[in-house]
């Protein structure tokens, strides 16, 4: 029986390698440029793909960075809930990552339309993460929208100072300090919850 998945993977497989060489070379070129002032053209150059391919993929520069940041966030998923909320930095270590824009924040550390383009990921993963949690059951007590505000901007205004201070300091150190700075029964509400994160960050520390 005929099937053309071979030729849908080999489709598949270029899209994503066009994709990849696009966001790579709107990253370098966040090194030294900002956002503001890049064209698609030249990331076009950068990358060594045509102008008309970046449209097959992207509408604008602002979907292809909205493309990279999503595609960190579902790498992020992969990882437990427990993990993302209470060890954030360690859970980047672990996936062989670096920080979401990392070298943008060194090199343009006032930019803050980047800055607040990684808080908006962050806030749109952690509602997803919360209101999945109030459908199998477990009770919030402050609204979702103000946890999930309050702890994406948390999490990337701590991610911005570990990176400008040189990150030498461990992730893990820098993990506990998000911890001592936030309720974590808002995050796990109930007791049964409450034992799992206990039992998670004795596992992150390890």
């Amino acid at each position: 029986m005929y099937t053309n998945k071979p030729h849908r993977d080999k489709t598949d497989l270029r899209v994503r390698r066009t994709r990849k060489l696009l966001w790579e070379a709107l990253l370098a070129l966040l090194q030294s440029r900002s956002f503001e002032s890049l064209t698609i053209q030249e990331i076009c150059d950068q990358a060594m793909v045509h102008r008309t391919t970046f449209y097959k993929h992207f509408e604008d520069k602002f979907s292809l960075l909205s493309y990279g940041l999503t595609e960190i966030r579902e790498m992020l998923a992969a990882r437990s809930y427990e993990d993302r909320i209470l060890h954030p930095m360690l859970t980047f270590e672990r996936l062989g990552q670096p920080l979401p824009l990392e070298a943008v924040l060194r090199s343009q550390p006032e930019n803050g339309f980047l800055i607040n383009m990684m808080q908006k990921h962050a806030c749109d993963s952690l509602m997803k993460d919360l209101e999945e949690a109030e459908r199998n059951g477990a009770r919030f007590r402050i609204p979702l929208e103000a946890l999930a505000s309050f702890y994406s901007g948390a999490v990337s205004s701590l991610a911005t100072w570990w990176v400008l201070s040189g990150k030498e300091i461990p992730a893990q150190e820098v993990d506990r300090y998000l911890q001592s700075m936030i309720n974590r029964r808002a995050f796990f509400p109930g007791s049964e919850a409450n034992a799992a994160t206990g039992e998670s960050q004795g596992s992150g520390s390890e």
